[in-house]
């Protein structure tokens, strides 16, 4: 889901919450009151789920780190909530000790309500996800990028491209087909003009990560090439490459 869609979906959700309960408990501040503290863990819990975990992991067939991320998030999260209702019952009682167990009864499900709607919501992202990834599999051209080279514009495909090498007023654009082709542009412009799958790893140095024949936290091989990774982009190509 995008960021509109999401504030849309939520902003919704805490209008039902708030009706609901407002109407069971028979006091919309109260109602408002204990939606303020929980709400935001929740939502801060999809997102994650929904645009960093689902997008990183899940739709790249990471299942395992997926499953333990998604675990370790759900875990952070429940613990965070527990000290949020202990604080929230905890305020209310100073305020309202009297009626504090009609009050407990009152909001005891609302944290439990709420992540149900975490779970149907992550449930939603990933088939909506997974539907969009399939049904665009087959209908998706082969990329290209065009750059201009001995003097005319050359279109390469994206598949075919090993890496890039930076040699000080021009870059090389190494192809599988073992062609080098030479093009005056910077290696940063043409970065911004790459998809994802393209990942720097050094100031002179662009790799395809679907075409590495392997890899390490010091040098990459791709092509028969040994290409060094640098301490400047070590941590960002570890993290795309799911390390």
């Amino acid at each position: 889901m995008n960021r509109y869609v999401n504030f849309i979906f939520w902003g919704i959700v805490s209008i039902l919450m708030f009706l609901l309960f407002g109407v069971t408990s028979g006091n919309f501040i109260y109602a408002f009151y204990f939606l303020s503290f929980f709400m935001p863990v929740v939502i801060i819990t999809s997102w994650v789920f929904g645009s960093y975990l689902v997008p990183t992991y899940l739709l790249k067939k990471r299942y395992a780190k997926f499953f333990l991320f998604s675990f370790y998030t759900l875990v952070i999260s429940l613990d965070i909530e527990f000290i949020l209702v202990f604080l929230a019952f905890l305020l209310m009682s100073i305020y309202d000790f009297q009626n504090m167990r009609t009050i407990i009864d009152s909001y005891k499900w609302m944290p439990v309500v709420m992540y149900f709607i975490v779970l149907l919501y992550g449930f939603i992202t990933v088939a909506a996800e997974l539907i969009l990834k399939q049904g665009t599999a087959g209908t998706i051209p082969d990329e290209h990028i065009t750059v201009r080279s001995e003097r005319k514009l050359r279109q390469i495909s994206l598949d075919t491209i090993l890496f890039l090498e930076s040699m000080a007023d021009y870059v090389k654009i190494f192809l599988d087909t073992g062609e080098t082709v030479v093009t005056r542009e910077k290696i940063s412009t043409l970065h911004s003009r790459l998809t994802g799958r393209f990942l720097r790893i050094h100031r002179s140095y662009i790799v395809n990560r679907d075409r590495l024949d392997s890899y390490n936290r010091e040098e990459v091989t791709t092509g028969g090439r040994l290409l060094p990774v640098s301490r400047t982009y070590k941590k960002e190509f570890l993290s795309q490459m799911g390390q």
